[in-house]
């Protein structure tokens, strides 16, 4: 079968080659990928900064975005048939079976040791067939046969905010109202999907003019954009209940700070490099303090949020007919896979490879 693979720590190695078809093992699903989307993860592995192959591989196999078909199904999986429609989850628990692994957490996994399809230790779903433990698979409606690619992204939106809520109604008696999503990527794009099916009034801000398509999309869900080339974060007065932040900019992030109101609550999920800042910390942590604000990180998604998600790709599709469709701009087929990982013009928001 026809694979995308990279040799994990050399850049520019990624090529569509023949590789072994997977054999379903007890409690495992034969899939057949329909469509795989691409991401910021993927683009580094590809470049070469990270990236781990399954022991004894000399290759992995790229992927964590996927949507797919039951092919087979092997002994022991209970609940499924061939043709659902389904996504597998990304990330396994580690073999020391910490606290949180065994208790399903395996995204507050303590050792760090767990694997990931398609980035750490395990192949990813970017082949024509791949196999998945059917206790980490979850089944979409056929509504979604088109957009469920987006589920693995709208998890990591998912995760983020309902972390928030348990922090700040955990603390506190709390009724936001208003949110602020920086970045207009396609988490951000989901974040302010959500947050306003949520009913809160959003703000998202981005480095892009309103009339193109990113802005566009954001405003069609009824949230404000705003373009910080034209007004920039340090402008801004406005004082948010909850601050969402996608950006993965260490000097957006330290700003996102100071729009955070009383009593609110900061979710980062870039990863941000290190770099040298002119922020204040001391005032960082002053308002912190007096504020009673609360600043906490957010990665990865266990099952519970992709069952959620599931059930929200299903609301927002129906809330905001052709928003979905919108995000997904770029489609490759599995005979061009190796064009998809080059990087697209300024108004893509994100690439899907056609697998069938």
């Amino acid at each position: 079968m026809k694979a995308i693979t990279v040799t994990p720590g050399t850049a520019g190695s990624v090529s569509l080659k023949e590789v072994p078809e997977p054999t379903p093992k007890p409690r495992q699903l034969l899939l057949k990928v329909l469509k795989v989307g691409i991401c910021g993860t993927d683009m580094d592995i590809v470049n070469g900064f990270y990236g781990e192959a399954p022991p004894g591989s000399p290759y992995l196999i790229l992927g964590h975005e996927s949507l797919s078909r039951v092919e087979s199904i092997g002994p022991g999986c209970k609940g499924f048939k061939k043709g659902d429609l389904v996504v597998p989850t990304v990330r396994r628990g580690c073999l020391e079976n910490c606290l949180n692994c065994r208790n399903g957490e395996s995204d507050m996994c303590l050792t760090g040791h767990y694997k990931e399809h398609g980035i750490k230790g395990l192949h990813g779903f970017a082949s024509e067939l791949t196999v998945s433990d059917s206790r980490f698979v979850v089944k979409l409606p056929e509504s979604l046969s088109e957009v469920g690619v987006l589920l693995e992204p709208l998890t990591i939106v998912e995760k983020g905010i309902e972390q928030a809520f348990r922090i700040q109604n955990a603390r506190m008696k709390w009724k936001p109202s208003t949110a602020l999503v920086l970045g207009s990527g396609p988490v951000g794009l989901l974040a302010t999907a959500l947050l306003r099916q949520m009913g809160l009034a959003v703000t998202t801000v981005a480095r892009k003019p309103a009339d193109t398509p990113k802005a566009r999309l954001a405003s069609s869900t009824g949230a404000t954009y705003v373009d910080v080339q034209a007004r920039p974060l340090s402008s801004m007065e406005d004082k948010f209940d909850l601050v969402f932040e996608a950006t993965g900019s260490t000097s957006v992030a330290l700003e996102a700070q100071n729009l955070c109101g009383t009593n609110g609550v900061v979710s980062f999920i870039g990863i941000y490099k290190s770099q040298a800042e002119t922020e204040d910390a001391g005032k960082v942590f002053t308002n912190l303090v007096l504020g009673n604000r609360v600043y906490f990180g957010s990665v990865n998604a266990n099952i519970s949020y992709f069952r959620q998600g599931a059930s929200d790709l299903v609301k927002i599709r129906r809330k905001w007919n052709g928003f979905l469709e919108g995000i997904l701009t770029n489609h490759i087929p599995l005979a061009e896979a190796e064009s998809a990982y080059v990087p697209k013009g300024e108004d893509d928001v994100k690439t899907v490879l056609e697998m069938e």
